[in-house]
Order: structure tokens, then sequence, then C-alpha cells
């Protein structure tokens, strides 16, 4: 039984690889991106057999950031809060015909989000104010083709980001970022001979299109997620996670009253995965924490994500 969980382990990591959760902000219009950053971990670059696959996640974000921010027409001073919890629903088919000798995956990713933000803002009728409330998030669909040659496993992939969330011109409860946008990249997969020690990395850059309601472009970014980890039980794997942001373009717009406003931010934190069957329908966990560090026009905090995902 133990040599059956781990071979089925590296199968089903992909089903929480493929979710977009709520990013740890990024510095772009509302400081906030649309591509959720700590969604690819273990078995990122790993697309698998023919079937459907269903992960539930849920997500929560608590941080600060601490410079001047725009936040749709208003302005928030440094110290703005940012309390997001987030729960994702993730269906990806993967079909019987292959494509250049790999597999294909088509997936779609529905969020809903409670968020909570406290701020002071700025201008004359500025002063201290609170929002909160929930809705849906930004649709995600995504196309991905991968490969496995040996121990080594990889993807490519190309999503879009619809703009359906809940939004509301300024300082608003807003669950979407009305802004349209595509994130393209590769990740990989590496598990040594032994299937003890496994490794991960996503790269990949998301390219923003314009909120014509704000008259705001934010900038392009890229982004690398990775993981590094080794089985210790029966389909157990711990670890450590993390992820590297880096906006590579300014932001601009007649809605930017901010300037080129380029966001950085780096985090790191433990991980698990656990691979078992239930009955003879094979379940994966997920957990996941992240402590973000060396912020520059961007929030800072911590992030901590749980997923479970069914193969059907």
């Amino acid at each position: 039984m133990y040599i059956k969980q781990r071979c089925l382990s590296p199968i089903l990591f992909v089903g929480c690889a493929c979710l977009i959760l709520p990013s740890s902000a990024s510095a772009v219009e509302y400081a906030l991106g649309t591509y959720g950053l700590g969604s690819s971990a273990f078995g990122a670059g790993v697309t698998p057999p023919p079937g459907t696959y269903v992960t539930e996640a849920v997500s929560y974000y608590n941080a600060r950031v601490g410079t001047t921010i725009t936040f749709g027409d208003d302005t928030l001073n440094p110290g703005t809060i940012a309390r997001i919890f987030f729960e994702a629903t993730n269906i990806l088919y993967v079909p019987e015909r292959k494509l250049f000798g790999g597999n294909m995956g088509l997936s779609l990713t529905v969020p809903v989000a409670q968020v909570d933000y406290e701020a002071t803002l700025g201008g004359p009728l500025g002063g201290f104010r609170t929002v909160n409330g929930w809705g849906i998030g930004d649709v995600v669909s995504r196309f991905q083709l991968g490969w496995q040659n040996g121990g080594f496993s990889h993807l490519i992939y190309v999503q879009a980001v619809a703009p359906t969330g809940h939004w509301e011109q300024g300082f608003s409860p807003i669950t979407g970022y009305y802004r349209p946008g595509v994130d393209t990249g590769w990740a990989f997969t590496w598990t040594d001979s032994k299937k003890v020690l496994q490794l991960n990395g996503t790269a990949g850059f998301t390219f923003n299109v314009e909120n014509t309601a704000t008259n705001y472009q934010s900038g392009n970014e890229f982004h690398f997620e990775w993981a590094a980890g080794m089985a210790i039980a029966p389909g157990l794997m711990i670890g450590v996670v993390g992820y590297d942001y880096r906006q590579i373009s300014d932001d601009s717009g007649s809605g930017d009253h901010l300037g080129p406003f380029k966001g950085r931010v780096d985090a790191v934190g433990p991980g698990l995965t656990y691979t078992t069957l239930v009955g003879t329908t094979p379940v994966v966990f997920n957990m996941r924490h992240y402590q973000e560090f060396n912020a520059e026009n961007h929030f800072q905090g911590n992030s901590s994500i749980v997923s479970l995902t069914v193969r059907y």
C-alpha cells in the first residue's frame, strides 16, 4: 500500500496547482493582483491522466501596506489593512486525446470572497474608514499542456481572468478588480528515483488590461513560485514553499495618481501534502502557509491555503 500511495501522489497534486486563489497583493491598482501567489506548489508541473478532478480550497490573507496606494478613485494613506477570505472551486478536465505528445488540461476556477479593509483616505474629505462585504470573485479559465519523462514532468499554461467579481467605484468591499488579464508560464516537477525528494517551480507573467472605469493601466508582473518536499510516511510529504514577485513595467493611465508604483515581495513558509484512497477514490489534501517579507510598494503579511482534491 505504501508504494501505491506514493505513486498516486504526483498524479493528483496538480488539482491544487491550478487553483486561482486570492493573491497576496501586488503593486498594481488596488494593490491586489489577479494571479494568486501561492497557487502553485507541490506537483506544479504535473498534468494528470485523463479524468475529471475537483478541488475545493480556502485561503486567508492578512496584510498591511506601508505606502500610499490607489484604490479605484480614492487614495489610501500608508497603513491600509486587508483581510481577505476566499473559497474557490476548481474543475480540471483532462481528455484522452493528446496534443504534441502531451496531456491537455482544461480548467475553470470560480472563487467567492469575504473582504475587510481598514484605511485612512487621503484628501480634505479623508478620514479613517472600514468596509467589508462578500461576493463572487474573478472567474479564471485555463489551458495547459504537459509532458512527463521519468521523474521529470513539466507543462506550459495560459489562463484568462474574466472581470466577473463584485466591483464598485471608490473605497468599497470589492471582490473583483474590473480588469481582464492573461497569465502564461511554465512549471516543472522533479522527483528522485526513490520518490522521496520532490522539487517544483512555476514561472509566469501576468499581462493586465486597462480598467476602463478608472482609466488605470496596471503594469505587467512576473512571479516565481517554488516548493521542495520530502516523503516522510506513506502518502505524506512535508517541505518548504515560497514565491517571489516583481512588477516588470510601470503603472500608467489618467487614473494613475502615484506614478510607476512598481512593487515587489517575497514569501516563504511550511507546506505539506497527503495522498490517500477513500474507498477506490484518490484524494489529495494540501496545506501551506506563507510569510511575506522584502515588500516595496506592496502589501506585506501572511496567507494560509488549505485544499482538497478528488478524482472522479
